[in-house]
């Protein structure tokens, strides 16, 4: 799922630095969250299906990881979810779900990227109409018994039975709950296809992002509404504030492969800011050095419009414009705003993107201090950089710090 990903040109907006130093590390960063709409690996665990749903399942998963055969695998497929209906599953259970999904990953598998993103399509229209049903009736059965008042304590003896439809009202929440997650996820992935190199469709791709930061928005209000949990430490069944921040943190990327750094720049914070709150009581991860190193990067990458365009966020609101200056001292300050919350990671919460975070933020103080003309500080940093980067054994990290040193030179 990882793909390439918008790299810095402080100093030479005019050349192309394919795969710098900062791409590395972004695209490692999302090697490690590829999978952060899937808990579970790709292949369905058969023994959670009844015997004719895992037997029609094994075939389809044969002819899609072991001998590649779209219609064959496309047939299989089908007879699973035959058999799921007749048998009763739930068609919106993680495990009918899960098999749903598993086609288009077929199709993906096999450069069949239209068909995919049209199943992926449905399956999330009718995960939304669904969940818009259920919580549509669950309000109305909600007024009802406001207004005829809700007593469990009935002496008819209904009370048990209505203590028993609000326990099974609260499993179809929480199922809700999950399919929401889902479906935020499969946006995310339609748009992962649509920017792909054998679809190209930019705009579509950023329809399909937008959509998704917008549906784990409003479910994230609707669970603070409701007063469910959100945090990720209370269960992993529905949409949580990282996941959500990881939805805004896609579209980030998305705007800074495309040189909008302006917009980009808000889209980080806003994510820094889910990361923050879902972290607050427990210790600070590698993923908050990621973002603060982007929030310094697409400032610095702004810095290099003379007049840097208002940035619209995703609530229609506006930032002012900055200058030049600003833009370059807030890209440092963040910069070293990663530094100081890296330095405090320890394992085994600390892993090498922390370590890379490190290398990343002290190259970009380099590079800003270079751009203010800042050229004593700049060399300080680049010669920072290059020492780490010999300790983590990064030897691109080592030639880049190695470049400024020489750019530097040529200054004297």
């Amino acid at each position: 799922m990882s793909r390439p990903q918008f790299s810095p040109r402080y100093l030479h907006p005019t050349q192309s630095r394919p795969y710098t130093l900062f791409s590395r590390f972004r695209d490692n960063f999302n090697e490690a969250r590829k999978h952060v709409w899937r808990e579970r690996p790709i292949e369905p665990q058969f023994s959670r299906f009844p015997k004719p749903v895992g037997d029609s399942l094994r075939k389809a998963i044969y002819y899609t990881e072991f001998e590649l055969n779209p219609v064959r695998a496309l047939h299989w497929y089908k007879q699973a979810l035959i058999a799921a209906d007749q048998l009763g599953m739930h068609p919106f259970s993680e495990e009918v779900l899960g098999i749903r999904l598993q086609i288009p990953h077929m199709l993906e598998k096999a450069g069949m990227m239209k068909p995919a993103i049209e199943v992926l399509e449905k399956t999330q229209k009718d995960c939304l109409e669904w969940v818009q049903n259920g919580r549509r009736k669950q309000m109305i059965r909600n007024r009802e018994r406001a207004r005829d008042g809700d007593r469990i304590d009935d002496p008819t003896g209904t009370g048990e039975e209505r203590k028993a439809e609000q326990e099974k009202e609260a499993e179809e929440e929480r199922r809700r709950g999950f399919v929401m997650k889902r479906a935020a996820g499969v946006g995310v992935k339609i748009a992962e296809l649509y920017s792909s190199d054998y679809v190209r469709e930019t705009d579509k791709a950023e329809k399909a992002l937008l959509s998704a930061v917008d549906l784990s928005r409003a479910e994230l209000q609707h669970r603070r509404e409701m007063n469910l949990p959100v945090s990720q430490g209370d269960g992993d069944y529905y949409l949580n504030l990282t996941e959500v921040a990881f939805a805004f943190n896609e579209l980030a990327d998305f705007y800074a492969e495309r040189g909008r750094s302006d917009l980009s720049t808000a889209l980080y914070m806003q994510s820094l800011s889910l990361i923050k709150e879902d972290q607050q009581d427990r210790p600070s991860t590698c993923a908050q050095v990621v973002l603060l190193n982007n929030i310094s990067s697409q400032m610095a990458e702004q810095a290099q419009n003379p007049t840097p365009p208002p940035a619209e966020t995703t609530s229609g609101t506006h930032m002012p414009p900055v200058s030049r200056d600003q833009l370059l001292n807030a890209a440092s300050e963040w910069a070293k705003k990663a530094l100081d919350v890296a330095d405090k990671i320890q394992p085994p919460v600390r892993t090498e993107e922390c370590d890379q975070g490190c290398l990343t933020a002290t190259y970009n103080l380099g590079e800003i201090a270079e751009m203010q003309g800042h050229f004593s500080e700049a060399k300080k940093y680049y010669g920072e950089a290059r020492e780490i980067a010999k300790k983590i054994q990064f030897p691109e990290g080592v030639s880049r710090a190695n470049e400024g040193l020489e750019r530097l030179k040529k200054q004297a």
